[in-house]
């Protein structure tokens, strides 16, 4: 019967018998070949199974009467020793390669697609509308109006072609951040569009629910027509920040509930103001300035590499890092549990893999949201703006999650397996109840691994097949 098969009936026992599965011969199970109690499982002989790994491991010499049998020899001679754990029965290789290969597999295997895929969910996440209202999200790609505010973008000849291309003259010379502000611009009048729509209204109403919504997003949308049709670049950071203003703006229940009461509502203006969208509350015309020189941002590698927010979000990984070893997987706590000395090898390893992450973050996304701007405005002229604007807001996430991905692999080449697990593995590997816990873990890792040995899964045979007879 092959891993998937075994491990299946494995976890359908466990509960059937409430986690005796394999440990209590009188429960039959596929681990004792569903014969239940047995008159064979009596003292340390435990049966006689020729086959066995091509050998009867419980009698030497296969004598039933146990004269010149090794193992009762040593058992006689040295009583104080544990013989009745599997390590001295002969399946201490096979606990050996368990546990050898729980420690490999426990090691982070994500691939390059994966890495990839993690970095577009997590622009998802950064874009929460597109989760809750998307609908609303593929209505408004598909708006005529939307789509004919900037089909300019197309049009070779167009002034806004050329801002798009970062080919427009501004202030006496060429501007480079032409495709940062159609995009956001883009971006912007996209959400306003979606919010024309129903809403759960959480956060935020609809703008036909908000006193005046409709008229400031019509007004907002024919400024920006005009100066998109112009390629005039402070008109369209102008009214693109005009329609930032407007979308993010708490209009939902949840707010208008905060603000009913005095002192929550200036707590929460307060938070707003600091940290959620400061700029919010600044003078327009500053933040219009600023946002049209931190356009060009992402013109050349290098300030793209400046410019990135990865060290913000590779902090965050690195902050996961030691959530995950200290919390979830409790590497640390295992690794002092053995001694003093491997705990502090553990932290020592968990602060190296937590700076890997937030520098393979932070690098890739500067990499990434480069090349991301290259290639937006490369598909936004050929396919539609649109496009272009999705692939450069993703290809900053995508590339720092690779980026991560990257440093991962270098790291544990460098730090090697964790000494939290191999602790754990050690001391799973010192009771009968830790081996049978080993195999089931063991086991399950193999279910999904297209590449397992055979070494391997001999080992997790033998050791089922040992726990099958006691």
């Amino acid at each position: 019967m092959g891993i998937p098969a075994f491990n299946s009936l494995m976890k359908t026992e466990y509960m059937l018998y409430g986690g005796r599965s394999g440990l209590n011969a009188n429960c039959p199970s596929y681990l004792n070949g569903y014969m239940g109690g047995s008159g064979l499982n009596n003292g340390y002989n435990m049966g006689y199974y020729p086959s066995f790994r091509g050998q009867d491991i419980f009698t030497a010499s296969n004598d039933a009467t146990r004269v010149n049998n090794q193992i009762k020899q040593m058992q006689e001679s040295n009583p104080q020793v544990a013989w009745n754990n599997p390590q001295f029965r002969g399946l201490s290789d096979d606990l050996n390669e368990l546990g050898d290969y729980y420690v490999k597999h426990s090691a982070p295997s994500e691939s390059f697609m994966g890495a990839a895929v993690g970095g577009v969910t997590f622009g998802l996440i950064n874009n929460p509308r597109t989760i809750f209202h998307p609908w609303n999200s593929i209505k408004s790609s598909f708006n005529k109006d939307l789509k004919n505010m900037f089909a300019d973008v197309k049009n070779a000849d167009s002034a806004l072609n050329k801002l798009y291309t970062n080919k427009a003259i501004y202030n006496g010379k060429e501007f480079k951040g032409g495709y940062e502000l159609v995009s956001e611009a883009y971006a912007r009048m996209h959400k306003l569009e979606s919010l024309t729509k129903g809403k759960l209204g959480w956060f935020r109403r609809s703008l036909k629910k908000v006193p005046g919504g409709m008229d400031e997003y019509a007004r907002i949308k024919d400024g920006l027509a005009k100066a998109l049709k112009a390629g005039n670049i402070d008109e369209i950071a102008k009214y693109t920040e005009e329609a930032k203003r407007l979308g993010n703006a708490f209009t939902g229940f949840i707010p208008r509930g905060i603000r009913k009461w005095e002192w929550l509502g200036n707590k929460f203006a307060g938070i707003r103001k600091k940290y959620i969208n400061p700029s919010h509350y600044e003078g327009i015309e500053g933040v219009v300035t600023k946002n049209i020189t931190e356009s060009t941002a992402k013109s050349t590698l290098g300030s793209s590499m400046a410019h990135s927010c990865g060290i913000k979000n590779g902090l965050f990984f690195a902050a996961f890092e030691f959530l995950n070893d200290l919390f979830l997987e409790k590497k640390i706590q295992k690794a002092f549990d053995k001694d003093s000395s491997t705990g502090w090898t553990q932290i020592l390893q968990t602060c190296v893999k937590g700076v890997g992450s937030a520098a393979g973050w932070a690098v890739g996304e500067g990499i990434g949201a480069w090349a991301g701007a290259k290639a937006g405005a490369m598909l936004g002229t050929s396919i539609a703006p649109g496009v272009g604007t999705v692939i450069g807001a993703v290809a900053g996430l995508v590339g720092g999650s690779i980026g991560m991905w990257l440093m991962g692999k270098v790291t544990h080449a460098f730090i090697g397996d964790d000494v939290g697990t191999k602790a754990e593995v050690e001391k799973m590997k010192q009771t009968a109840k830790g081996q049978v816990q080993l195999l089931q873990l063991t086991a399950q890792q193999a279910q999904d691994d297209k590449n397992l040995n055979q070494k391997t899964l001999n080992a997790i045979n033998n050791v089922a097949q040992f726990y099958s007879s006691t």
